[in-house]
């Protein structure tokens, strides 16, 4: 006697694995010194288009990462996103990873600034870019982990 069993298979394609993690950081706080220079953003100086920046490897447009929108969270304002899986994605995950890039770099224009105690402060600026670098000028730092999708978003599912 032969039995068959048919039904139906369902697979959804499993975000949390299409990304080569969950990259977050500080890309600068106001009224925090830069440490290669004497500048700081005054509160709530810095503005950013809606659909956000590009971030990009090392300050190489040449090598953008993707597009991201920074958080403003108290007086940080913060980038945190899942990398693509791109070429670039999967750089920035490892070169974040094994230390040789470790923060963010903001790519502004100056639209008031002035003079405060010896230092130039940014009283009002457009983010137009911002880098994964090296050395961070805020002393920031950037981590990937492993992508931010709760758990039952990251399984496929399959019926038999």
């Amino acid at each position: 006697m032969n039995i068959e069993i048919r039904c139906a298979i369902e697979y959804r394609a499993d975000q949390a694995r299409l990304s080569p993690g969950h990259l977050s950081g500080v890309l600068l706080t106001y009224g925090e010194r830069a440490r290669d220079r004497r500048e700081v953003f005054a509160p709530g100086s810095l503005s950013w288009p809606d659909d956000g920046v590009v971030l990009n490897l090392a300050h190489d447009r040449k090598r953008p990462v993707m597009r991201c929108t920074p958080l403003l969270e108290g007086r940080d304002v913060r980038i945190a996103f899942d990398l693509p899986d791109t070429t670039a994605g999967r750089d920035a995950a490892v070169m974040v990873r094994n230390g040789t890039l470790r923060g963010f770099s903001a790519e502004f224009v100056a639209i008031d600034e002035g003079r405060r105690d010896g230092l130039r402060e940014i009283r009002a600026a457009r983010l137009v870019g911002a880098g994964l670098v090296d050395d961070a000028a805020y002393g920031n730092s950037a981590e990937v982990r492993r992508s931010q999708l709760p758990p039952w978003k990251r399984s496929a599912v399959l019926w038999l």
